[in-house]
């Protein structure tokens, strides 16, 4: 009997954890990239809500954040441009396996 029967199986067991590993963190990393990415998306659009109204700015950018699912953390008027910061809570997935709980994107828009 060979010493290293049964040694195949394990191997395969470990090489199979290890794709699955990589393929979790493949998600995370696609999952927070996405959000970003749709947060600045949504970051600009505010910013610039902002800057073309013609009364309050942060008023336009808030009811704009809100209803795209965001909310407006800061919001800076000077020298005519409009600064935001919004935020939004991290998807559920990312949340459970990182310490992240918001992602937070700031957009500028002005003259």
């Amino acid at each position: 009997m060979c010493s290293e029967q049964g040694s195949a199986t394990v191997l395969t067991l470990a090489l199979g954890l290890i794709i699955c590993c990589a393929g979790m963190v493949s998600l995370l990393v696609v999952q927070l990239t996405l959000a970003r990415s749709t947060l600045g998306s949504y970051a600009d659009l505010a910013a610039i809500a902002a800057v073309q109204t013609a009364g309050e700015p942060c008023v336009a950018a808030s009811l704009v954040s809100s209803r795209n699912g965001m909310e407006l953390f800061a919001c800076e008027v000077k020298d005519g441009q409009v600064i935001v910061e919004v935020r939004m809570p991290a998807p559920e997935l990312l949340a459970r396996f990182s310490h992240l709980q918001f992602l937070a994107v700031t957009a500028r828009a002005g003259y």
